[in-house]
């Protein structure tokens, strides 16, 4: 459950909400005549399209990767520990016995354990696959189940069978395991219309959020990935930016309210707060993000010499083209100067036109003071208020959908996926 979010929810209104009334009714009491159709399941509704969760396979594996699983390690996974047991018994690892029933001896068959579990997961997909076509077309006569497989596809299958056992393993180890090279816009669909029905939950809770609330008390891997920013202004701009370009990861990402918590800012505290998130033994993914200008990449450098746990990362805001050549002042007055990795803040990451004054120009930079440690000159936008305006009403614009998501966006994609990246487990 923990794989979907609650924009994949999708129910039949008029089915899910007179279940909704008929699950209210006590027990023992006269059930109105308008519910009674419901209470006998006569309705002419589709049973796959009353209540439950569905997106893409790929939405699901971007989602499972943020969560620490991928198809590739969970196969790697699967073979090693069949390898494993097969080496404890004494067996060849290279060979599966073919057997046309339990108990019935077997006939070797060569095959390597990455092949017996790629074949068990390829033969489960394909069994699920054809009784759900003949449920689906209504046939009077049922197959006996395995009907399409053949025995050494039946074979791999019941060497998987502890992974589909209640209580064996993380669900997301075998799920990201049988999306292992799927169609990425197969559409994956979680059916709850039968829970609905007995008055498990409702049609109004947020299922996925509950969900991820209680695997949350069981491995902090679940838990959102926390994102450091340096300012109060990035902490407000950069989740509403993530929801528009990725809306189908945002809500992975927890960013650092430092408005709520009044705690400070600054590149320092940055570096100050993973240090401390690190020392206390936060076990959850924490991100650090760092302006790309002379304060950011000395902290970035101070980090870099800080022992942080694996699950840790640090990054600054992605270089931009138009940073090469900029306007700036100076002590010389008016020039064009490189301010990437100088002084590029959050407000450079919304495009050209936010950084262009009412006269049309771009807002130039000025350079303060000199870092000695960096040897170079720390630069900031001359009014920077005015850039924040303007980028909050482009947020605003494009929430209430009165602007395409253009290439001006292009800039928070790279940091969404930098992030993403960051977020994801090393694939080895």
């Amino acid at each position: 459950m923990t794989v979907f979010q609650e924009e994949d929810k999708y129910m039949q209104d008029d089915w899910a909400q007179g279940v909704d009334q008929l699950n209210q009714v006590p027990s023992g009491q006269e059930l109105p005549p308008e519910l009674q159709v419901f209470a006998e399941g006569g309705d002419d509704v589709d049973t796959l399209d009353r209540f439950g969760y569905r997106t893409t396979v790929a939405t699901v594996l971007a989602r499972l990767k943020l969560m620490g699983f991928t198809p590739e390690a969970s196969v790697r996974s699967m073979a090693e520990i069949r390898r494993s047991q097969l080496r404890e018994n004494g067996m060849d690892e290279n060979i599966l016995l073919v057997s046309p029933a339990h108990g019935v001896q077997g006939t070797p068959h060569e095959m390597s354990c990455e092949q017996v579990i790629l074949t068990g997961l390829a033969a489960y997909i394909k069994g699920c696959t054809a009784h759900h076509e003949l449920d689906f077309k209504g046939e009077e006569e049922e197959e006996e189940e395995g009907e399409d497989l053949d025995l050494v596809e039946l074979n791999c299958i019941d060497e998987l069978e502890f992974y589909f056992e209640d209580g064996t393993d993380d669900p997301r180890f075998i799920l990201s395991a049988l999306l292992y090279d799927q169609d990425p816009q197969a559409v994956l669909t979680m059916d709850l219309s039968d829970l609905l029905a007995a008055g498990y939950c409702s049609s109004f809770e947020d299922l996925s959020a509950q969900a991820l609330g209680e695997l949350g008390f069981i491995t902090a891997n679940t838990g959102p990935i926390i994102v450091i920013t340096e300012g109060k202004f990035d902490a407000q701009v950069l989740p509403r930016a993530l929801r528009l370009v990725r809306p189908e990861i945002a809500g992975y990402f927890n960013f650092w309210d430092i408005e709520t918590t009044k705690a400070a800012g600054g590149t320092d505290q940055v570096v100050k707060n993973m240090r401390s998130f690190a020392a206390a033994g936060v076990m959850n993914r924490v991100i650090g993000i760092l302006d790309d200008d002379t304060a950011g990449r000395l902290a970035e450098k101070q980090l870099a010499g800080t022992p942080l746990p694996d699950h840790y990362a640090v990054c600054r805001l992605p270089d931009l083209d138009y940073a090469h050549a900029y306007p700036t002042l100076g002590p010389s007055g008016a020039s064009v100067d490189d301010v990437a990795g100088r002084a590029c803040s959050v407000e450079f990451y919304f495009g050209q036109d936010c950084l262009r004054g009412t006269d049309g120009k771009l807002i130039p930079v000025r350079w303060k003071g000199h870092n000695d440690s960096m040897n170079d000159y720390q630069g900031e936008l001359v009014n920077k208020p005015y850039v924040q305006e303007r980028i909050k009403e482009m947020l605003r614009a494009a929430e209430v959908g009165e602007g395409a998501i253009g290439s001006e966006w292009d800039p928070m994609r790279r940091l969404a996926q930098t992030l993403v990246a960051l977020a994801e487990p090393d694939p080895e």
